[in-house]
């Protein structure tokens, strides 16, 4: 049987939301001290040991545009995802993402000098929030996965959808958007196998202190 969540619960504060505002504020704040060029994933300054920069490429944007859009898809995971998992939960979804999609464009495409943007990481996000959605709203999270596993075939066979990259000012780079969705595919599976790991030493040692 299907816990429900109700409506109102599923769009209520949660203390995830710290995290969503913190990245948020990250973002703006180094759109607006111009500093896209020294946190950008750059190839050429990983290789001399910047590895930082797998992660901070994901922090900045090719311009307000693109950042707008990007804080948009932020908004909606914030409201109507934050209730299927706790802030570390969540943490963990957004560093293995930003992980994946870093080490997957620096070993599977050495012919990119560069790249920023968050839309990869969203991609891992949703895709978790999707599949964490279909246990309390079945319908619409069916439909959302059918519609980003869409959006992803679309782009892997054609390319950017159409009118992106004209918004955005730029190349939308979507292997970026492919490594994300993989890896919050995973995440799911590793996120319940951590619980289940927890639960499990927890029992362990109330079994012991008996």
């Amino acid at each position: 049987m299907r816990i429900q969540v109700p409506i109102k619960n599923r769009i209520s504060a949660q203390w995830n939301h710290v995290l969503w505002l913190f990245l948020f504020v990250t973002c703006f704040s180094l759109q607006s001290a111009g500093l896209v060029s020294t946190f950008q994933f750059d190839r050429a300054l990983i290789d001399q040991g910047h590895y930082w920069l797998l992660l901070t490429g994901h922090l900045v944007h090719l311009n307000w545009t693109h950042w707008a859009l990007n804080m948009a898809g932020l908004v909606i995971v914030a409201v109507f995802f934050s209730l299927y998992g706790s802030i570390l939960d969540w943490l963990f979804v957004l560093l293995f993402s930003a992980i994946v999609i870093g080490l997957g464009l620096y070993w599977f495409h050495p012919e990119l000098s560069w790249y920023v943007g968050l839309s990869g990481v969203l991609h891992g996000l949703f895709i978790y929030g999707a599949i964490r959605e279909i246990r309390f709203y079945p319908f619409s999270g069916y439909i959302l996965l059918l519609l980003l596993t869409g959006k992803l075939f679309w782009e892997y066979m054609n390319g950017a959808l159409p009118g992106s990259e004209q918004m955005t000012g730029g190349r939308v780079l979507v292997e970026a958007h492919l490594y994300g969705a993989v890896a919050g595919l995973v995440a799911v599976f590793l996120t319940w196998a951590l619980h289940l790991l927890y639960k499990l030493i927890k029992v362990k040692n109330r079994q012991q202190d008996a």
